[in-house]
């Protein structure tokens, strides 16, 4: 019980997290930008932290408890991406179509993008206990190591998504780095 106070809880202050920042983005000069940069931070964010669950647990055992809030985080990372996507799609190219082909034409960092939301599509579909059910808890945690493929492709687009360069998704990307050879290295 003491985990779905816990998983409101934490739904609850994602959702003013949010809400806050995106009040901040709209104050920008540049909202569209702005909306479409913080969701794509918070995001990236997110995403990383829902890595952070396992090695938290290998080395302080206590917080076990709490790897069923991952699925929580991972839920609300896919909505920011998916925020991030439906700004650029709709506030930035106002949904034409071929304009964006053309911006996604030698820009691989936008193929990142895309591929890293399609890859975490079916995991976001699949993140509840009847699709675990229905798929078999092998190929149900097959499909969710794909985690390890979108997750750096969406780290990669973060990079080299900057105009000026800035430390953050570097800082990020190495972040990513290590708990990836952690996780192929100690864990089970």
């Amino acid at each position: 019980m003491q985990i779905k106070r816990l998983a409101w809880l934490l739904n609850v202050l994602m959702t003013i997290f949010v809400a806050w920042q995106l009040a901040l983005g709209l104050q920008a000069p540049d909202v569209v930008t702005e909306l479409r940069d913080i969701s794509g931070r918070i995001g990236s964010y997110l995403l990383l932290i829902t890595l952070l669950y396992t090695p938290l647990g290998y080395y302080f055992p206590a917080t076990r408890v709490y790897v069923p809030l991952r699925r929580y985080v991972g839920l609300w990372a896919f909505a920011m991406v998916m925020a991030h996507l439906l700004v650029w799609i709709s506030l930035e190219f106002n949904f034409d179509w071929l304009l964006m082909w053309q911006e996604m034409q030698g820009n691989l960092f936008i193929w990142l993008g895309v591929l890293a939301v399609v890859l975490l599509l079916p995991m976001a579909l699949t993140s509840n206990r009847n699709a675990t059910r229905k798929l078999g808890y092998r190929r149900w945690q097959a499909l969710h190591c794909v985690t390890y493929v979108a997750i750096p492709m969406a780290l990669g687009h973060y990079l080299m998504a900057q105009k000026v360069a800035t430390a953050e998704p570097v800082i990020l990307l190495v972040m990513l780095i290590a708990l990836m050879i952690w996780r192929f290295r100690y864990a089970r």
